[in-house]
């Protein structure tokens, strides 16, 4: 398989794994440590080519969409697991986000003048990665005795924003020592905050495609054949998944 051309290349002495990112720019940028021979990583860059034209592909329909700016004021469309609701703020002594309906409601203290923006969003990013975590973990612990029982153990699950992914697993498994024998490092599933706007149906799909990493390193035809296996229906998830998503 020929490299992948035209990625940016960033090595550190003091990295023992690879990583690949895809950025709204359309840069392709992957890491890796100083001992690893170019050969090598062009070789890993091109096994993943599939996967950096359909990222390409969706940060260019992103360019091409004209979103609609959310202000964080009462009316805001907001998205939260797959579905649009409507954003109702007012002003309390205490604040509380709550779900009811179709009405995703926010009650703040305010200074004068003051009925949304900065503070709405903060209280927002609160209240969704509470969502997250409960919601990530329970499909974790749901797919993961299969892996456990090939002997794996529960990676460690991280929330956080990402630019250009939907989620990864760091450290090396069951190909442990591909780079270094010496490594053995505890797994690390970390998921995109922003999978918490989609539906659950995707959001399961990235899950099960991180934990299949548990087997396999990269995205060849044994990587493809556990997917059909573990969630036969993965292809269809993942096509709603790259749909663009609102706030």
């Amino acid at each position: 398989m020929p490299p992948v051309l035209g990625y940016e290349l960033r090595l550190s002495a003091r990295r023992r794994t690879l990583s690949l990112e895809v950025h709204r720019d359309l840069r392709i940028v992957v890491r890796a440590p100083a001992r690893v021979d170019r050969s090598f990583i062009d070789a890993w860059v091109a096994e993943r080519g599939q996967w950096i034209d359909r990222q390409v592909e969706r940060f260019r329909r992103l360019g091409r969409e004209q979103p609609v700016a959310v202000r964080y004021v009462t009316g805001d469309r907001l998205r939260f697991l797959g579905r649009d609701y409507r954003l109702e703020v007012t002003a309390a002594p205490r604040p509380l986000v709550r779900l009811e309906g179709d009405t995703l409601h926010v009650a703040l203290r305010f200074g004068r003048g003051e009925m949304g923006g900065e503070p709405v969003r903060r209280a927002l990013e609160r209240w969704y990665r509470e969502r997250a975590a409960v919601i990530f973990a329970e499909l974790l612990d749901r797919h993961l005795p299969w892996f456990a029982g090939r002997g794996h153990a529960r990676p460690v699950l991280t929330i956080r924003r990402m630019r250009s992914r939907w989620g990864s697993l760091s450290g090396p498994g069951r190909e442990a020592g591909w780079l270094d024998p010496q490594v053995r490092a505890a797994r690390r599933m970390t998921l995109n905050l922003a999978l918490v706007h989609a539906a659950p149906e995707c959001i399961e799909y990235v899950v099960v495609h991180e934990l299949c990493h548990l087997e396999h390193r990269g995205h060849g035809p044994a990587f493809h054949r556990l997917m059909d296996q573990r969630l036969p229906d993965w292809h269809e998830r993942r096509r709603r998944l790259e749909q663009p998503q609102p706030p």
